[in-house]
């Protein structure tokens, strides 16, 4: 994607490991060592792993905990799971994302490259939504890793692309190439007008929630530029020997305006045109602009096909502390300043001239710490 455009990846970032030495629908490897792994949950929801005695593995295992009622995994659509990582000696949880009601987007395709052995716990066990799996990874003398307990549940899956009702376009916009679970193509030129205002059209209706414009998406997409079709970017792979990176994630007040503005409303599941004029986008091209001042991007209508995968709310910042700087009444303020000149008379006698230098360097100081502060708001 374009460096003016955030990603982040959607796939729980899990250390590569070593090959598997068995496999079977309860587990991989020695799957008997982790039959002494349970998962409980207080009554605020926040999950304690009992262990019977402490692991000692030298290599990777898994096993599956509880085998949930739901569908099977598709391994071409994208999990949302719930984790915790626990020592492997104690049971303590280390970190855990079960009570935070948020899980974690695994795609299985980019899961398959990071790690065979999560990818194959997943997906050669035959899990379901709503399964429960214990996995285990030995510690690693060469990089240094830990050993590690791993207890994931599935808590659903959705496809890796928009999915509703394909729509036929009013012909307003660009003509795209448009069939669910595709990658979509801008067919021909663009003799129209460009629009003035960001301007949208839904290529497939998806049936989710509203996106926000302060959500934090997860998306399929690819971008040409108006003047002359060109792709500019794009997280589809462009042929069948490309490997596929995956949807990407991101808030949307990290990307151009024309996003949050164009995407504002849609439904999750939708794939949605958007053509964003500079104004919404990278700004108006500036001819005396010196070289490099400006995004390469600047004074082009830009044209998205984006599908709506997942939305959120993105994380609040975190409060400012209560109290904060103390309230000084009159009299504290004029004690402070009757202080400050005391003890400054007491320095302007004993350094004589010198002083006077001390303070003006002081000065100067402070006058470059704001001006440091002004650049860095």
């Amino acid at each position: 994607m374009h460096s003016s455009f955030r990603r982040t990846s959607v796939a729980l970032s899990i250390p590569a490991v070593l090959l598997l030495t068995s496999c079977s629908d309860d587990g991989l490897g020695d799957t008997d060592a982790l039959s002494g792994v349970d998962l409980h949950f207080t009554d605020e929801g926040t999950p304690e792993v009992i262990l019977r005695s402490p692991l000692e593995l030298e290599e990777e295992a898994s096993r599956v905990l509880d085998r949930g009622d739901g569908e099977d995994l598709d391994e071409e659509q994208i999990l949302e799971v719930s984790h915790a990582v626990a020592d492997p000696s104690s049971g303590e949880i280390q970190e855990e994302s079960f009570s935070e009601g948020s899980p974690s987007m695994i795609y299985l395709p980019q899961m398959q490259e990071q790690s065979e052995f999560i990818y194959d716990s997943l997906t050669d066990t035959d899990l379901t939504v709503g399964s429960e799996i214990a996995l285990f990874e030995p510690a690693n003398a060469e990089t240094g890793a830990q050993a590690t307990l791993l207890v994931l549940r599935v808590e659903g899956q959705s496809p890796a692309f928009a999915e509703g009702e394909v729509q036929e376009q009013d012909g307003e916009l660009p003509e795209i190439e448009n069939e669910e679970g595709v990658l979509p193509e801008l067919n021909g030129g663009n003799d129209g007008e460009e629009p003035e205002e960001v301007s949208t059209e839904v290529l497939i209706q998806g049936d989710g929630d509203e996106v926000a414009a302060d959500d934090q998406v997860v998306v399929r997409y690819s971008g040409w530029k108006w003047s002359d079709g060109e792709l500019f970017d794009s997280n589809w792979p462009q042929d069948d020997e490309e490997p596929d990176a995956g949807p990407a994630g991101f808030p949307l007040s990290s990307l151009v305006p024309g996003w949050a503005e164009g995407l504002e409303g849609e439904q999750v599941g939708s794939r949605v045109l958007l053509v964003i004029p500079p104004e919404s986008g990278y700004g108006e091209s500036d001819e005396d602009a010196e070289e490099g001042a400006e995004h390469e991007l600047a004074g082009e209508t830009l044209i998205f096909v984006v599908d709506l995968i997942a939305s959120a709310e993105a994380p609040q910042a975190a409060p400012a502390p209560e109290g904060g700087q103390p309230e000084l009444s009159e009299e504290d303020i004029e004690e402070m300043i009757e202080q400050m000149e005391a003890e400054q008379g007491g320095a302007d006698g004993a350094e004589g001239d010198d002083a006077g230098s001390d303070d003006a360097g002081n000065d100067d100081d402070a006058n470059n710490d704001a001006e440091n502060e002004e650049e860095t708001d």
